[in-house]
């Protein structure tokens, strides 16, 4: 009973991450304070997961998820919210409840009453400062400047002067209660958001739809602050990292958006307020500590960490520069994503807009490593600006125009500026320079992946066949659906794995059958893998589709259109099937065979898992990109 009325029921939700002894003093605490309501734990893939494993068997009456992968907090909370429909309660590993919530309980119940938080034990102030005013660019400054405290009450200050009931801002997310009612209305979290921030913005969202948050007049809850990454040196500093980014994701991220000018005035008290440049001292000296001596810092870029071949490229080689001695960053332009959790936390992660290429590095001598496109190019215009003895490689990832230039005059002429090109493969190089020069000088860095165990393929009927890629226009799954509708009198099942901007228009467009489904987003391709066994790569253009790859070293085998550099992937022909007209009709031709008798792929299967051993590798790929990095320094 809260004050007379029957408590709604509440779920508590608790994501962990690395540390057990903090996890056990939390559902200690729960089970304590909040008896009889449901306890879901979602465990975040980490080096302290085995011990929070053994916590099954204490915690039988909990209900465990043990995540393949660190999804981020916002994935995970949104896991567990769809497990349950009651009201939630979103409470930290490093949180331990004192009191039962009854009057946090009481405020959840009230009309419109988005979110409640309890006051907060042993903070470092006042216990009403998990309630915080409005964010604005000024406040978000002062805040990390240090003076927000200083400043409380006064207009720059996102601190209350006294202790608020309704708050116009955000409560702190480490004991904070849902009503499941806003859950509903407004969606989950955004899952651009990896760490920080993702509560805020839920916030920010209901209170602009009309929703109350409410500081509860109690203080039923110890919070041990950054408790699960004490002691990490570089999980503290990605920590940080993610924090200033959270913080820019909130406050609206784009090119010129409050975000971005956030990140600008962040460069600003880096190097100018004394306590922030001693920060900065003491990291870049520990970085240069690192870094194996006489190897160049290195700094790669992205637009964003989406589940994307060039993306997921980036990732790989950052890490694998990393194991080979190099002091490594990576700067995103835009956002980070669904591939966060796969960096290696020995690579710094950054967000920063194209137009401010202030990132620091350990070492002078440094190699700048982007993409080709217009943001990264503006990006490198300014880093070599500011770096003069930075050197750039500019690695193309972009699939030939046939009959035009790929590029744009203006960008074409910024990545002649570049220190060298880097192409996907020699027929990339000769099809994006055949109506434009780029560079005189050029490399070869074929994308490569993670040694994969050769599954072995298993002819079977029905066909599964399965695409996996980001649902745009020119990826051709509507034309790929066509083409088996021609072929309805087989036996033949389809999946379509990935999201993109174009997914609901090709998927109406697309013409209905009961074998296709569509899954939306995959975590991984091992996922999409699990429910298909023959590839499809139907594009009307490529450049180095790293799906194909992926599938090859799994041993899976591959049917694709002959563009870009496939009939190399694809020896052609030798390790995969290749469509030379880009039609369903072409198609349609090229499967029936294959679907009729399905054995015709085994040793395509085979040919291609050993093609991909030996020349697709992170390895292999690595080793060109330290070709190209040796031979511009």
């Amino acid at each position: 009973m809260i004050d007379g009325q029957a408590a709604r029921p509440l779920s508590v939700l608790v994501v962990s991450y690395r540390r057990a002894d903090l996890l056990r003093r939390c559902l200690d605490s729960v089970h304590k304070h909040l008896s009889g309501c449901r306890i879901l734990v979602w465990d975040n893939l980490s080096e302290g997961t085995p011990a929070i494993r053994q916590l099954q068997n204490e915690y039988p009456d909990v209900e465990w998820v043990f995540s393949d992968s660190n999804v981020g907090y916002a994935t995970a909370v949104n896991g567990l919210a769809a497990r349950t429909e009651d009201d939630m309660l979103l409470l930290n590993p490093d949180a331990e409840l004192t009191g039962p919530l009854a009057k946090s309980r009481a405020a959840l119940s009230q009309d419109r009453v988005a979110a409640v938080s309890p006051k907060v034990q042993d903070t470092d102030g006042p216990d009403w400062d998990v309630a915080r005013r409005k964010q604005t660019v000024l406040r978000s400054l002062v805040s990390h400047s240090g003076y927000g405290k200083r400043l409380r009450g006064k207009a720059l200050s996102d601190y209350y002067p006294h202790q608020p009931g309704a708050v116009d801002g955000y409560l702190s997310g480490c004991c904070l209660l849902i009503s499941r009612k806003a859950w509903n209305e407004l969606g989950g979290f955004d899952t651009k958001f990896f760490l920080y921030g993702e509560e805020s913005d839920w916030q920010r969202k209901a209170h602009q739809n009309g929703w109350r948050l409410i500081l509860a007049d109690e203080a039923d809850v110890r919070h041990a602050a950054g408790g699960t990454m004490a002691g990490d040196p570089l999980a503290e500093r990605r920590a940080r990292d993610l924090l200033r980014a959270g913080q820019a994701e909130m406050l609206g991220m784009s090119n010129y958006g409050p975000g971005a000018i956030f990140t600008a005035g962040l460069n600003v008290l880096d190097r100018v307020q004394r306590s922030h440049r001693q920060d900065r001292s003491r990291e870049k000296a520990a970085a240069r500590a690192r870094v194996t001596p006489g190897k160049p810092s290195i700094l790669l870029t992205s637009n964003e960490l989406c589940q994307g071949g060039a993306e997921r490229q980036r990732v790989l080689l950052a890490n694998e520069l990393s194991k080979r001695g190099y002091s490594v960053t990576l700067a995103c332009l835009q956002h980070f994503g669904p591939l966060t959790p796969e960096l290696d936390p020995s690579v710094r992660l950054v967000l920063t807009p194209w137009w401010q290429p202030l990132v620091d590095l350990p070492t002078k001598d440094a190699v700048l490593i982007t993409g080709v496109t217009n943001t990264e190019a503006g990006f490198a215009a300014g880093w070599k600006a500011l770096n003069r003895h930075g050197k750039w490689l500019a690695a193309t990832h972009e699939p030939a125009e046939a009959d035009k230039p790929t590029y744009g005059d203006k960008l074409a002429k910024v990545i002649s500026r570049s220190d060298g090109v880097i192409a996907l493969s020699p027929r990339h190089w000769d099809a994006v320079t055949r109506h434009q020069h780029l560079n005189q000088k050029h490399f070869i860095a074929p994308n490569g992946v993670p040694k994969q165990q050769d599954r072995g393929f298993t002819p079977r009927k029905p066909v599964r066949l399965g695409m996996l890629c980001r649902m745009v226009e020119h990826k051709n799954p509507h034309l790929l659906i066509e083409a088996l509708t021609e072929l309805k009198d087989l036996d033949w099942t389809l999946d379509l794995h990935g999201d993109g901007p174009d997914r609901a228009r090709l998927q109406a467009m697309a013409p209905e059958n009961g074998r296709v489904r569509w899954h939306g987003a995959s975590p991984g391709p091992d996922h999409a893998f699990q429910t298909f066994d023959v590839l499809c790569v139907p594009s009307r253009a490529e450049a180095f589709p790293l799906v194909i790859v992926e599938a090859m070293a799994r041993g899976l085998p591959v049917v694709s259109s002959a563009v870009g550099s496939v009939p190399d992937l694809l020896d052609n022909g030798r390790a995969g099937v290749l469509v030379e007209a880009v039609t369903a009709a072409a198609w349609a031709q090229a499967l029936r065979p294959i679907i009729e008798e399905p054995a015709r792929l085994t040793a395509l299967a085979a040919a291609g898992a050993k093609r991909a051993a030996e020349l697709y590798t992170v390895d292999a790929m690595t080793d060109a990109y330290e070709t190209a990095i040796a031979a511009v320094r």
